[in-house]
């Protein structure tokens, strides 16, 4: 999806901890899926994920509270978020395609 070279980064934002984002990483690694090419940061108290508005209340009073519902921001230099993409169900991503035109339509 990014160009070799590309100023772009990438993140992915999850309630677990630290250690369970290596681990998962691990996972992916040993697995088919490969190795994760991005930052897994972690936002135990979902403070990021609230500040978003993107907290699934379905995991509200679970465990798991401050799921968040599954997001794509495409976010410029001056820190304004030029795109969003925020689904309901988990099952729908925005194709890599939508991604990239939306991260080309930044620039």
């Amino acid at each position: 999806m990014l160009k070799p070279g590309e100023a772009v980064a990438l993140w992915g934002i999850s309630v677990d901890t630290a250690a369970r984002s290596r681990a998962f990483a691990a996972e992916l690694a040993a697995g088919a899926a490969g190795s994760v090419r991005f930052a897994l940061l972690s936002d135990p108290a979902h403070r990021v994920i609230d500040r978003y508005g993107v907290q699934d209340p379905r995991y509200a009073q679970l465990r798991h509270a401050g799921i968040p519902y599954p997001s794509v921001y495409v976010v410029d230099r001056s820190g304004r978020v030029a795109w969003a993409r925020i689904e309901k169900d988990y099952t729908q991503r925005p194709a890599n395609s939508e991604i990239r035109a939306a991260i080309d339509a930044v620039r």
